[in-house]
């Protein structure tokens, strides 16, 4: 079940959010969403579809939460960073 999430991070940390929320990025042709900033879509690393729409200072996650909260609150995967 596809949930919505709307939030705020800082570019650095919202740099390592994207690379940890998405395994694999899709090109968003079929979605019918007319976003006023970036959208990613792709699959997380659980398989699920996820979508994020970045406008400004402003995020709003479209997926499961499970995805969004492992890729906010889990360790780091590649362990380059504070999170890992």
């Amino acid at each position: 079940m596809n949930e919505l999430e709307n939030f705020s991070l800082p570019a650095e940390k919202l740099s390592c959010l994207v690379g940890n929320l998405f395994a694999e990025l899709e090109p968003p042709c079929d979605k019918r969403i007319d976003p006023e900033g970036l959208m990613l879509c792709g699959r997380a690393p659980s398989g699920r579809e996820v979508m994020l729409l970045i406008c400004r200072d402003r995020c709003t996650f479209i997926g499961n939460l499970d995805d969004l909260n492992l890729a906010r609150n889990g360790k780091c995967p590649n362990r380059r960073c504070e999170y890992g």
